[in-house]
């Protein structure tokens, strides 16, 4: 549960707030989904054509939005079962697992820089303000990326996956105290569906101790899960505050990539921090002898690290195409999808049980998110209305 994610989540709150004028700071920007094709005309298309254009039905438009979807589910998913085979096969460096959520970074700073050089957008001035921001953001997301590793390391990732689900219900209440965002009776029905389904999973808990797992890890586990949740329910209007307040301060227009260099630049705040907790922890020092012992492999614990990386990145991306090319609610309803897709494929993969609690925890999560994307469908149909 990266801070990815999080600004990812953030620019599906705020995309509500925009227009469909050519005037709005998303409609002016090319969508960041350039990146999927090479075409020099397609390149020039996606560059000088505005949103709406891109939103037509041509074939361009379901080319790239086919494969923004691809892009983010596979990589919130591979990312969930990379992370948790790495501890099955014998990893043990938590704070690696952190590091590894957001040091695929220098991707980000590449496309970034790919659309800063391309249009010539300047780079947003860093104030002390903006720099603090940052920092605290950075270091909110580390702390996140810990607690999800911490929960992946004690627990089935089906499991896993179906308690990240109760961030729906921690940011749909963060954002009514901290952003006043109004909660209509869809939300709170979904809040109430995933928050039960959490605790029906935990209630039975000890259904899902995994092979020399413990009583006391696997609570432990339990906890940072639903910590990590609940940290990132708080991420969502937090940056989402930081996004109103700089982004649309911005004076070239480029909305997309300026939103590129605030996610570039938390991930290499949340880079450093785990940097250095992994230096403390002696874990650079310990990854040759950790390859050494991998069930899989040497070449195969390295390989496991870098697709890792990679994948966390790919999910960032494809959600930034599924927004500039479609809407927010369809990245809504494709975030929501990727978290029971996952726990199927970790059955499949990892062999974790699903019985009946886990079906029971299933279904109640897709009601809730089904009743939140309904939710936010009905509240955008009404602000549209209102609309000149």
């Amino acid at each position: 549960m990266d801070s990815n994610t999080a600004v990812e989540m953030s620019l599906i709150v705020n995309s509500n707030d925009s227009t469909a004028a050519a005037t709005g700071p998303i409609a002016a920007t090319p969508p960041a989904s350039k990146f999927f094709l090479h075409d020099s005309k397609f390149r020039r298309f996606l560059v000088s054509k505005p949103l709406e254009t891109l939103r037509s039905k041509s074939r361009l438009h379901w080319l790239l939005l086919s494969l923004s979807i691809l892009s983010m589910l596979t990589g919130m998913i591979a990312g969930q079962l990379l992370t948790r085979f790495y501890f099955a096969a014998g990893g043990s460096r938590k704070w690696l697992s952190t590091w590894l959520q957001t040091s695929g970074w220098p991707l980000l700073a590449v496309a970034t820089g790919s659309i800063y050089w391309k249009r010539g957008i300047k780079l947003t001035p860093l104030t002390p303000a903006l720099a603090a921001t940052y920092i605290a953001l950075g270091f909110l997301g580390a702390l996140d990326n810990f607690m999800y590793a911490y929960g992946l390391a004690y627990l089935p990732a089906s499991t896993n996956g179906l308690l990240s689900s109760s961030q729906l219900a921690f940011n749909a209440i963060f954002a009514l105290i901290i952003t006043r965002q109004r909660i209509n009776p869809f939300g709170w029905n979904a809040i109430v569906l995933v928050s039960s389904a959490a605790m029906i999973l935990a209630l039975h808990s000890d259904d899902e101790k995994l092979p020399g797992v413990t009583r006391k890890e696997v609570v432990l586990g339990y906890v940072m899960t639903i910590g990590a949740a609940a940290l990132f329910g708080l991420l969502y209007p937090l940056i989402e505050l930081a996004i109103r307040k700089f982004l649309t301060r911005s004076s070239d227009g480029g909305a997309a990539a300026v939103v590129l260099e605030m996610q570039t630049l938390l991930s290499l705040i949340s880079t450093a921090v785990a940097s250095v907790a992994m230096a403390i922890n002696h874990d650079f020092l310990a990854i040759p002898g950790e390859s050494r012992r991998f069930k899989a492999g040497a070449a195969s614990y390295y390989l496991t690290l870098v697709s890792t990386a990679v994948s966390w990145q790919f999910a960032f991306l494809g959600t930034l195409g599924i927004i500039f090319l479609s809407s927010s609610l369809l990245a809504g309803v494709i975030l929501a999808l990727a978290i029971p897709i996952g726990s199927i494929f970790a059955v499949i993969f990892f062999g974790d049980s699903f019985g009946g609690v886990k079906i029971m925890s299933m279904l109640l999560s897709l009601w809730g998110f089904v009743s939140y994307t309904f939710g936010g469908y009905v509240d955008m149909k009404k602000a549209s209305k209102l609309e000149p």
